[in-house]
């Protein structure tokens, strides 16, 4: 027995000769380092008998019993056995090397000594045909093709399932390997999904990797997920996003339910993100976010690295650091890393500073924010009011999402900018 759907429908003999059912489906047990078929499900009038694997001997075209019908001894399910047509045939699955949300069509064993066990699931069109009884279309395709269609099995130990089965026995297939993708990969995966499945993939997930997924998903999907979520779950998820992320997902949600929400995040975030939602979409308010680094201009160096130390900034908001006052936060420098590092560090951060900032206000257009990074070369930019107070930054990430790829493309001859030299290197990657 090479495959499920071989096994479907073959009539079952028993000692004397007489038929007493076809199969209807195939049990498997869990173990290792592959689950085991234990029984088949065989098919009469009187309903389904579970006969257990040793008992069957496969012949051609047919199951043999060495009993007569009223001497097997039936199979007891055990409560995480897997009923294979049941529960696996025909059901999503992901394909967590691929990255893909595939339908199994087959089912794939492999015989060892005294045992068959499951290989995996058969994802490809060869799999559907034998489905559908159609194999001979098979050898018509690879006549034509002059090779045979290509085979897509998925080990058992890299599937994934996104259904259960009805009843008491259920798919026990743990959400691990899953968690454990690059968030941009979990993020393809979810897309591929219903809505129902969406949720319930970010709720296995834990709060800080759902936190990571989502911003790699579409907008709208980002809302239908945060929408469909209990209100708990979804404010611990924003929570944990950057300030300009949770707001850009709580700016695409009535506005009851984003209240809602915000009022079970706690103070200091939700704070944050309510400061956010106030700018347009549209503009440099909107796009920039709150977490960035901002140090006095009364500090040393070594102040500014233990300062640095502290916060344990994330990689794409430390580009720069920013000088303010202590009385009222006005910008009036900032400082690279390479500065920073090659200081004394004794010396006062006013004498090693950039007190010329290229910064842009909350009301900035997209475009014009867009100019700037051009222009200066910069990998982030700096947003203040008309008092000069930083408001918070614009990462190049973040213009990368709302500017098109062609929008980067300089003048002849004039010298790339970092943003135009990354688009072109991922273009030829």
């Amino acid at each position: 027995m090479q495959f499920l759907t071989q096994a479907l429908g073959r009539p079952v003999i028993d000692s004397i000769g007489e038929q007493i059912g076809k199969v209807r489906d195939v049990i498997v047990t869990p173990a290792e380092p592959l689950p085991v078929v234990s029984a088949i499900v065989v098919q009469n009038g009187h309903g389904p008998l579970l006969v257990p694997w040793r008992q069957v001997r496969e012949e051609v075209d047919r199951f043999s019993l060495p009993v007569r019908r009223d001497r097997i001894r039936f199979y007891t399910p055990q409560p995480d056995d897997i009923w294979l047509k049941r529960s696996v045939l025909d059901r999503q699955i992901v394909d967590v090397h691929d990255y893909k949300v595939v339908r199994v069509n087959d089912v794939r064993f492999v015989e060892t000594p005294g045992q068959i066990r499951l290989l995996g699931v058969d994802a490809s069109t060869a799999g559907l045909l034998r489905e559908l009884g159609v194999e001979w279309v098979s050898q018509i395709l690879r006549a034509i093709l002059r090779r045979p269609l290509p085979e897509k099995i998925i080990a058992w130990d890299d599937v994934e399932t996104l259904e259960q089965a009805a009843g008491p026995i259920k798919l026990k297939i743990p959400l691990q390997k899953l968690s454990k993708l690059h968030p941009a990969d979990i993020a393809d995966i979810i897309e591929q999904m219903n809505p129902m499945q969406r949720t319930d993939i970010i709720e296995s997930l834990d709060v800080q990797t759902a936190a990571d997924v989502l911003p790699e998903t579409s907008p709208e999907i980002q809302a239908e997920i945060i929408e469909d979520l209990d209100t708990d779950d979804a404010a611990d998820i924003l929570e944990e996003m950057d300030p300009d992320e949770a707001a850009d997902i709580l700016g695409d949600l009535p506005e009851e339910r984003t209240q809602e929400i915000l009022n079970e995040m706690e103070p200091e975030e939700a704070t944050d993100v309510r400061e956010l939602l106030e700018y347009e979409d549209e503009t440099a308010g909107g796009l920039m976010t709150t977490d960035y680094v901002a140090i006095s201009d009364q500090f040393t160096a070594q102040q500014v690295i233990d300062r640095v130390r502290e916060l344990s900034p994330d990689a794409e908001t430390i580009y720069y650091l920013y000088v303010v006052t202590e009385e009222d936060e006005r910008l009036v420098g900032v400082i690279s890393l390479r500065d920073l590092v090659v200081a004394q560090p004794d010396t006062p951060v006013k004498t090693f500073m950039a007190t010329r900032v290229i910064h842009v206000h909350p009301d900035a257009s997209v475009r014009e924010v867009a100019e700037l990074f051009q222009k200066y070369n910069l990998l982030a930019l700096p947003v203040v009011d008309v008092g000069n107070e930083l408001k918070g930054i614009i990462t190049v990430d973040d213009v990368f999402k709302h500017i098109p790829t062609h929008a980067w493309r300089g003048r002849p001859g004039r010298r790339q900018t970092a943003p135009e030299q990354m688009l072109d290197h991922e273009a030829v990657a």
